[in-house]
């Protein structure tokens, strides 16, 4: 039996109609038959980059129709994209999303899990809104199984290590939690929200409230005048206040029996910047400022001279011991301390305003990545 080759009678059959589309001799010409091998060339691959062309059009319309918040369009319009890719990562991600902006959860399943059967941009994002899915839906087991599944996915994405910890914490494991959220910040060091957090935990234990401090410090200096701010500040004046008892016979300073020398020596800092309190004529403001520079100068001072540096050392401290050798101390105090004074601190703020620019673009320049 004679063997056919398929592939030479696709371009002969090409080829003729080429010829008589373009009136070509029977016998073409060198020339015109490397004209033929370029045209055959555009039209396979028009043909091949048309269907893509069409679900791209359809998922960029159905990400503006969601945005509208028409939700039932864009889930429509996702549909006619799988239509002609089931498969597309893309699509797959967005009719899920879609069907969250709904509120249909379930919906949005087995699209999500299509997704993360691929190699994709979206692929750990899938998987992060699984984990969401399978929180709200109190399968905590089942979600920080998705979040992990995420993680060796795209290790790089800040986001899932967030989640993961706040499932661990809504589960009463704040051991677990700890870790994660360290990653997450690791990795995002103008993530407010993870900043908070990270605060409220280490206010909880006595050894580690100078870490709360300066979470808290870090919180305010990007996000100072939100509701939260306002609360978030509130806490911190408490811990600043606190390891001095006054009596009677005068202050009492309480000690940290920590393991951990250095932090018992950073404690101590919270207790001696109170005195900053006992100065007269100051301002609300002018104390806090002298307070905080107090704590950042010793904290910095401990950071410079350990060799071995956890998380708290090499991150926080560094980096405020950083900012009170500069210019920008005052400024920060006023950011800080905003929603104590706001009216006095934005007329601060707004006579420098070229100065928070240029702190802005300080603190962004500033290395936070932490060896983990």
């Amino acid at each position: 039996m004679m063997e056919v080759d398929y592939d030479n009678l696709r371009v002969n059959i090409l080829c003729e109609i080429i010829f008589i589309s373009f009136n070509i001799p029977n016998k073409p010409s060198m020339k015109q038959l490397a004209l033929l091998v370029i045209l055959s060339f555009i039209f396979f691959d028009g043909m091949s980059q048309s269907e893509p062309s069409k679900v791209s059009a359809f998922i960029n319309e159905g990400i503006k129709l969601h945005d509208q918040k028409k939700y039932d369009e864009a889930i429509a319009i996702y549909k006619e994209a799988l239509k002609l890719e089931p498969d597309n990562a893309s699509a797959n991600y967005e009719i899920a999303f879609s069907f969250m902006g709904k509120g249909q959860t379930n919906e949005a399943i087995p699209y999500l899990e299509k997704v993360t059967k691929t190699k994709n941009r979206v692929t750990v994002s899938a998987y992060d809104l699984l984990g969401s899915i399978y929180d709200n839906m109190d399968q905590k087991d089942k979600a920080i199984e998705f979040f992990k599944k995420g993680i060796q996915a795209d290790p790089t994405y800040q986001r899932i290590y967030y989640n993961t910890a706040i499932t661990y914490l809504r589960m009463g494991k704040e051991k677990e939690a700890i870790p994660y959220l360290l990653q997450a910040l690791n990795r995002d060091p103008n993530h407010a929200s993870g900043h908070n957090l990270y605060a409220s935990l280490m206010a909880k234990n006595p050894e580690t409230k100078i870490d709360a401090i300066l979470a808290y410090c870090n919180f305010l200096i990007l996000e100072p005048t939100s509701a939260r701010s306002a609360t978030s500040f509130i806490e911190l004046k408490k811990l600043l206040g606190s390891g001095v008892a006054k009596s009677d016979k005068g202050n009492e300073i309480t000690l940290s029996n920590g393991t951990d020398v250095d932090r018992n020596a950073a404690n101590l800092a919270i207790s001696l910047s109170d005195v900053a309190s006992l100065i007269p004529g100051l301002s609300e403001n002018e104390k806090l400022g002298q307070q905080l520079k107090s704590i950042f100068s010793i904290v910095g001072e401990l950071a410079e001279k350990k060799v071995n540096k956890d998380f708290f050392w090499s991150y926080y401290a560094d980096y405020f011991g950083k900012i009170r050798k500069s210019e920008y101390m005052p400024m920060v105090a006023h950011i800080i301390g905003f929603t104590a004074n706001q009216e006095e601190n934005r007329k601060w703020i707004t006579a420098n305003d070229a100065q928070l620019q240029d702190f802005n673009k300080w603190r962004i320049a500033i290395p936070r990545k932490v060896s983990m």
